[in-house]
Order: C-alpha cells, then sequence, then structure tokens
C-alpha cells in the first residue's frame, strides 16, 4: 500500500522529468521529422515502458503505481501524460501543473489526480509487497 513515507520526493521527481526531458530532445531533434511524433509517444507512454518507470525514474530509483499499490499500464500511463501535449504546445501550463503540484497535500500533479496513480520510491514498494516463502 502507498503510504507517506514511500512517495517519491519532489526533487527526485524532478530530476528523473530532466532525465525523461533530455530524452525527449536527442529523440525529437536526432531523428528528424520522425522524432516528432516518436517524441510525443516517448512522453505520453513512457512511464508503461519498465512496469511504472520512465528511464528518468528507472535511473533515479522511482516509480508510478496507483494508488492502490497495483502496477500501471500504458493505458495508465497515458492518462496521467497526456497533458504533456499541453505543456509543449502551450509552454506556460507546465508553470501551471508545477504549482498544483507543489499546493497539493500529497504532491500529486494533475495527471496523477486524472490517472488515480502516485510516484513512489522502487525499492520501498517492492519491500512491501515482498511475500514470504512458505515452506
Amino acid at each position: 500500500m502507498v503510504t507517506a513515507q514511500n512517495r517519491a520526493d519532489l526533487t527526485t521527481r524532478f530530476l528523473a522529468f530532466a532525465i525523461d526531458m533530455i530524452i525527449y530532445a536527442a529523440i525529437f531533434y536526432g531523428l528528424g521529422g520522425l522524432g516528432h511524433f516518436l517524441a510525443m509517444i516517448y512522453i505520453i507512454f513512457r512511464d508503461g515502458l519498465f512496469g511504472g518507470q520512465s528511464i528518468g525514474k528507472k535511473i533515479m530509483g522511482i516509480k508510478v503505481t496507483h494508488v492502490d499499490g497495483r502496477k500501471i499500464s500504458f493505458v495508465d500511463s497515458s492518462f496521467r501524460n497526456i497533458l504533456f501535449i499541453f505543456y509543449i504546445l502551450i509552454p506556460f501550463t507546465i508553470v501551471l501543473e508545477g504549482i498544483f503540484l507543489i499546493r497539493h497535500p500529497e504532491k500529486m500533479r494533475i495527471g496523477d489526480r486524472i490517472a488515480k496513480t502516485v510516484v513512489v520510491k522502487k525499492e520501498e514498494v517492492e519491500e512491501e509487497g515482498a511475500v514470504a516463502p512458505s515452506f
């Protein structure tokens, strides 16, 4: 179960986001016309890649789960990240998202509220979910 103790802190989340934005920019600018499409696909579905971890989240040791602790799917990732289209088209909206994130008591993005997801520290969630072997 997700608790306040195993939620990822904002600094770690921001660093994971920065890594993902570097990957986004590399795809966008590095692959020409097709790169624009592939970069958007990466941004929208990135949290469904490795069981709730984008590449940035994997590097930073955090992951996205449902608020009840279940793994997310590509569909959940798309619900969570669809707002990034607005961030790219209207960059000021990312400032609003940041304000909502900081002001929310549980530090949830608008996308997290829509998809009913939360960002957690990976190892703490896995330890809680571990089942003792039966003999």
